[in-house]
């Protein structure tokens, strides 16, 4: 179920103009000796832990929530509100609105349409700004259920997932 979840959140934000690195999230906000090694602005994705509900015949439910770190260069030398790089360090946001745009609704097999839960904006950055968005969505997991079979009350086998 996370591959099948980070493949479709992967797909969708590389369609956010400016996104061209999406990958699974290792603290990489730390790992900056010399420099970022992927382009930036990229997005992480976390799944943060998972509550199983256990169904029958081997299906299970759960919210998931995936983090998604927003790594970004920061603007420098901002001095105050007027200062004319203003404009610019706040293109961040307006980057995070064409995110939150684009993971609204996000559904796929097995998985309902993604509601966006929690912001945190970076307030204590170098370079590199970290902004983490939160989106939770509605699984059902079909890979451990039994196929070799009928269930009772079903005249066939439950197919295999593509």
């Amino acid at each position: 179920m996370r591959k099948q979840i980070f493949t479709a959140v992967a797909e969708k934000l590389l369609t956010v103009p400016g996104i061209d690195y999406v990958d699974l999230w290792n603290d990489n906000g730390a790992h900056f000796a010399g420099g970022a090694v992927y382009p930036l602005p990229s997005v992480f994705v976390e799944f943060e832990t998972i509550e199983w509900h256990q169904q029958n015949a081997g299906a299970r439910r759960a919210d998931i929530t995936v983090r998604l770190h927003i790594l970004n260069r920061a603007t420098a030398g901002i001095h105050g509100s007027q200062d004319p790089a203003m404009a610019e360090a706040l293109e961040r946001f307006d980057l995070l609105n064409s995110i939150n745009a684009a993971m609204q609704g996000l559904r796929g097999d097995n998985f309902a349409g993604f509601m966006h839960t929690i912001s945190a904006t970076n307030h204590a950055h170098a370079e590199i700004i970290e902004d983490v968005e939160c989106f939770r969505t509605s699984v059902q997991d079909l890979t451990a259920m039994r196929r070799d079979k009928p269930f009772p009350g079903l005249s066939a086998a439950i197919p295999s997932p593509q």
